[in-house]
């Protein structure tokens, strides 16, 4: 392994010359000939060097940037060793020679190179490194079998086993032209990864802790926990047949990207051309050309948008296929577009194709039509705007029942808590029997704590506090009618899982453990038990005060691995409460004070899931909420059909992972348990 190192000067400056050099010693400076210094002793060349070289010394000599009038070298041919007589020395009363030397302090860097084998063209001022070579220059680092670098141009050629590093790219391919000065290059036959760092998966800002039968825990079919890829890093893998580098963007023409560590992949994002530009550290933003998803390298659908924001966020998907008999007529038809894509802001606006209702009234009228507009926005010091607005038609002369608007400013206060003000009109409320209410106006605030574990008991807690002014149905007055009230609020929830059992999971390989789920499932058992009270004080005088218990099971039985019956994901949970007092309004009262809850997701056959999820009344007997779902999942993503009987909702949903094409399902419908509205 030959290791050097090469000296790149940057519009090297002329440097005053420094003290005088004594008598004895002489230096013959070269001066900054092609950006290379060399500096020896006379004597050292005169003992070395013959007449072959006399020349090329002499001219040297002239060429350098020095005066070499008071410096006489003779050179003398001879057979042998240099005699000591034969040199011939300055006299004591010749002035000192004056030589400037090359300067210390350069604009440059220095290039580091280990081959095992270099050739340097002093002339041409490049070098030839061959066998595994190692160039690291300007906080790159540069792998190939053969590299070709000039020094003066900076400009490095690269081919066979081409491994390029610089920040967050990690590429590699067939051949490399890239120039240092303006890190511009081409890279042919190019593969590499995008970064998206962990995923940031919103937690439940309102009570976490609590286990009420209608929480996420015990639900099935809503981004199982147990696949889940929390706290890992994801990337995304890519090939393309020519990489256009420019800094930290670059452009690719035949891109294939894929989430898919194994060969062939499951699923890809295929373009004919592409450019990827970071936004910030944490977002990049991918303009694409006729893209189209590909499954299992024979399905190909049209993705309905060029521009896509790859983060560590949840989004929705680009286009979605829904079904809400109440506010949009059943079947309908949503293509989300990002009007702005910027490091901190993201604005989406949404057109809507009311199929459903088209078909049974006019056609082609405003009313067949609606939109959604939704606006994110991160502020300094971790501020966080989120605003929603939706008309469920574009024929406006109804326009106070069919517009919707939900918006929240979130900060944080007293170091790990969360202060978040809400301004919502016409929110859509579901209370379990009470069945769905709007609430026409509500503007205040809440202050939400993180969930905290109380030492090492096992037990988390969690608790909010806030104030309000709605405008909603009243339920205390003779004739129902829409009413204002302040409301003081206050809640807060403990629990404490037991684990009971836990299976061993299958090794992540493509036919077993990773067979139809991003990662390996675990099978396990667990108990769980929780306490949540709720009190409530409203400006009529009227307060409502609830307590309840709940104590639960939640299972996972297989591996999803094997074509049948390979997965079981069971839980039942029993609620029971008490109540002190009514709220005044219908929104959220409590009226469910005895609840069992009971879901079961199961294995068809190969990756088709069939799932059912249910909440009863103990005391009428009535189910109060419920949905189905039909899954079909792979390693690398998953179409999923939900439906909800009772709410009357329903969508289509494509969840791609390691990608943030996995935001919850957007039913835009605020649930209300144990009296607190649950804007997870």
């Amino acid at each position: 392994m030959v290791h050097w190192f090469y000296n790149v000067y940057l519009d090297m400056p002329y440097v005053q010359p420094p003290p005088p050099i004594p008598p004895q010693t002489y230096i013959i400076d070269a001066g900054s000939l092609q950006g290379q210094s060399l500096q020896m002793e006379a004597t050292e060349i005169l003992a070395s060097v013959d007449r072959r070289v006399e020349g090329d010394l002499e001219m040297l000599m002239r060429s350098a940037t020095t005066n070499f009038d008071q410096l006489f070298v003779r050179l003398v041919a001879q057979a042998g060793p240099v005699k000591p007589e034969s040199i011939i020395l300055p006299k004591p009363t010749d002035p000192p020679i004056q030589i400037p030397l090359p300067p210390e302090d350069v604009t440059g860097e220095r290039m580091q190179v280990l081959a095992d084998n270099q050739e340097f063209n002093d002339a041409e001022q490049t070098f030839v490194a061959t066998g595994n070579v190692i160039v690291r220059y300007q906080g790159s680092e540069l792998k190939a079998d053969k590299v070709e670098v000039n020094i003066v141009e900076q400009v490095a050629v690269a081919q066979g086993n081409v491994f390029f590093t610089r920040g967050d790219q990690m590429l590699q391919g067939s051949r490399l032209e890239y120039a240092y000065a303006d890190q511009k290059g081409n890279l042919r036959d190019a593969s590499g990864a995008i970064n998206l760092g962990t995923l940031d998966r919103p937690e439940a800002t309102q009570l976490p802790s609590d286990l009420d039968s209608n929480s996420q825990f015990f639900s099935v079919g809503r981004n199982d926990r147990s696949t889940r890829d929390d706290g890992e890093v994801r990337r995304l893998g890519f090939r393309a047949e020519v990489l256009r580098l420019d800094g930290d963007t670059w452009e690719a023409e035949k891109l294939r990207i894929t989430n898919d560590p194994f060969s062939p992949p499951e699923l890809e994002l295929v373009t004919d051309r592409a450019t990827l530009k970071p936004l910030s550290e944490t977002q990049d933003q991918l303009k694409t050309e006729n893209p189209r998803l590909v499954f299992d390298q024979t399905v190909s659908i049209p993705l309905f948008r060029d521009t896509l924001i790859i983060d560590k966020y949840q989004r929705d998907t680009p286009a979605k296929i829904g079904f809400d008999s109440r506010d949009k007529d059943g079947l309908f038809y949503q293509q989300n577009f990002d009007v702005i894509s910027a490091e901190n802001i993201n604005l989406t606006i949404s057109p809507q194709i009311l199929l459903q209702r088209g078909f049974n009234g006019d056609l082609f009228g405003a009313d067949m039509f609606g939109v959604e507009v939704a606006l994110d926005a991160d502020l300094p010091n971790r501020q966080v705007i989120n605003a929603e607005i939706e008309l469920s038609s574009l024929d406006l002369t109804d326009l106070d029942n069919q517009l919707r608007v939900a918006s929240t400013y979130d900060r944080p206060i007293f170091g790990d808590h969360t202060f978040s003000a809400q301004y919502t009109f016409r929110d859509r409320i579901f209370n379990g029997s009470i069945g769905f209410q709007d609430v026409q106006n509500s503007l205040g605030f809440n202050i939400f704590s993180p969930n905290r574990q109380l030492g090492d008991s096992g037990i988390n807690l969690s608790y909010q506090a806030g104030a309000q002014y709605i405008s909603a149905d009243r339920a205390d007055l003779d004739v129902v009618e829409v009413g204002s009230l302040g409301r003081l609020q206050g809640a807060i929830a403990l629990n404490r899982g037991i684990p009971i059992w836990r299976g061993k999971t299958l090794p992540p390989e493509p036919t077993s453990g990773l067979r139809y789920s991003p990662k390996p499932i675990q099978p396990r058992l667990d108990a769980i038990l929780g306490l949540s009270g709720t009190y409530s004080y409203y400006t009529s005088d009227d307060s409502q005060l609830y307590l309840a218990g709940t104590v639960g099971l939640s299972a996972v039985l297989g591996n999803f691995a094997e074509d049948f019956f390979d997965y079981t994901q069971l839980n039942i949970s029993y609620s029971q409460g008490l109540t002190n007092g009514e709220s005044p309004f219908f929104f959220d009262r409590v009226v469910d004070r005895q609840r069992l809850n009971a879901g079961v997701l199961q294995q068809l056959y190969g990756p088709i899931r069939l799932g059912a999820q249910s909440s009863w009344n103990v005391e009428t007997g009535e189910v109060i909420d419920s949905s189905l779902s039909l899954q079909y999942d792979r390693r690398t993503y998953a179409f999923v059909i939900r439906y909800s009987p009772t709410r009357e909702i329903g969508e289509l949903q494509l969840r791609i992972s390691d990608f943030n094409w996995d935001a919850p399902p957007g039913d835009d419908v605020t649930p209300v348990r144990g009296g607190v509205e649950r804007r997870d």
